[in-house]
């Protein structure tokens, strides 16, 4: 079962930092050179300096990106610039946000969640991961010794206990941070009532947990943990390192949102447009249509039973790809995977179409990934030898059944909106907790 504990966060001095906004940052991997150098400029204080720092010529065992991360974290600490809270807290995190015309809420809490060994199934992943991020996150963790932001995670709470403890607690108080960054309200709660701490501890008993967001970083900190037990031999219950900060939301909570991320494949020279497209034919139905909007308009009146993808292969030739026959699937992924994976969309684009029609291995740097689709489609128009292929939202229901049947689904298979801030709680290593 879960072991969740409440801690001592560091946040920044709002003495000292009068807009928190222009100090926090989206999570590291989503953010581009011209966004790291923009939050570069941004403010001398900002995350970005201690998750993306740059990397020079001449930079060396001794001064490097990750050096330098922990001679900022340390400098900020001692001018006060971060400060530890007194108390130990859990930090109830809501986004608002615009989403098809509507509001949106999302609640969570921050927390530190035990690390345990995927096998032992209490959490779980749902997405492949790589070893050179891991090993980015695990160096920068080594330097900094903290957890500079939150893995994201899911659990189930159909009764909905928790999350009323949490509203409850939210219209009794008032929030400590309040932002708005890029159309998202981001406000934050210290909960240090003992009591309530508690509660949420004994309703999370016997629930598996779900990771979301922040699988490398999960991963490079269970390697951590790993290498402080080989160095002291064991962990004691109450060491720092055998903790992550993790934020979790309830799978059900209304604000709980998944956008699709595109795909931008770069092809071979050698194939042809027309080749491609009458090999797709062979296991798809192909529909042509004249604009985007009446391809997405397509995609999202069909039936959600059906496997349905989008593509463009550039000057205004959209396409809407259907699968023919499920049955053909298994030739594809796998008798062992069919189950879980027989209407996981995103699988069968890698696997049929990737992979077996473009010949493409998906770990090199053939493929470019947004959640935008306008994006991709100037991405194929500005580029050669492009198709951008669409997708629809990975659902939670998915996401679970994956997750627990074992499997693993392709990289970046799901984009959960909005992405948390990073910078808002930090969790500093070293002392028990």
């Amino acid at each position: 079962m879960p072991d969740i504990r409440s801690f001592r966060g560091m946040l920044y001095n709002p003495k000292k930092i009068k807009d928190i906004a222009q100090v926090v940052a989206e999570p590291y991997d989503v953010i581009n050179l011209l966004q790291q150098n923009a939050y570069y400029h941004a403010h001398p204080y900002n995350i970005i300096r201690l998750i993306l720092g740059k990397s020079y010529y001449g930079d060396n065992r001794k001064n490097n990106q990750y050096t330098r991360a922990r001679k900022y974290f340390a400098d900020w600490q001692r001018q006060d610039i971060l400060k530890r809270d007194q108390n130990k807290s859990i930090y109830i995190y809501t986004q608002s946000f615009p989403h098809n015309d509507k509001r949106k809420t999302r609640t969570g809490f921050i927390v530190l969640l035990k690390l345990e060994d995927f096998t032992k199934n209490t959490i779980l992943p749902h997405e492949n991961t790589f070893s050179q991020p891991v090993q980015d996150r695990l160096k920068l963790l080594q330097s900094v010794q903290a957890n500079l932001s939150p893995i994201f995670a899911l659990f189930c709470d159909r009764q909905g206990k928790i999350s009323a403890l949490l509203n409850q607690y939210k219209r009794t108080r008032r929030h400590y941070i309040a932002i708005k960054k890029e159309g998202v309200l981001h406000k934050i709660w210290r909960v240090s009532d003992k009591r309530i701490v508690a509660k949420v501890q004994k309703l999370l008993k016997g629930r598996q947990i779900f990771i979301a967001d922040g699988h490398h970083r999960y991963e490079a900190a269970l390697n951590y943990k790993l290498q402080m037990q080989r160095k002291k031999h064991r962990l004691a219950q109450s060491d720092p390192f055998g903790y992550v900060m993790t934020y979790l939301v309830a799978t059900d909570n209304p604000g709980l949102t998944i956008l699709p991320t595109h795909r931008v494949v770069k092809v071979k020279a050698s194939f042809k447009q027309k080749e491609i497209i009458a090999n797709i034919g062979k296991t798809f139905k192909v529909d042509k249509f004249s604009t985007s909007l009446e391809l997405f308009s397509y995609m999202r009146k069909s039936n959600l039973t059906s496997c349905i993808f989008g593509a463009y292969f550039g000057k205004g030739r959209f396409y809407g790809l259907k699968l023919k026959n499920d049955r053909i699937i298994g030739r594809f992924i796998g008798q062992s995977r069919r189950c879980t994976h027989k209407d996981l969309e995103i699988d069968i684009l890698h696997s049929v179409i990737i992979q077996d029609i473009l010949n493409l291995v998906p770990i090199k740097q053939d493929i470019s990934y947004t959640k935008d689709a306008q994006e991709a489609i100037k991405l194929v128009d500005t580029g050669r030898d492009r198709v951008a292929f669409f997708l629809r939202p990975t659902t939670i229901r998915q996401v679970k059944k994956v997750a627990r049947s074992g499997g693993k689904m392709p990289h970046k298979s799901t984009y959960f909106y909005p992405k948390l801030l990073t910078g808002l709680v930090i969790n500093k290593l070293g002392t028990k907790i």
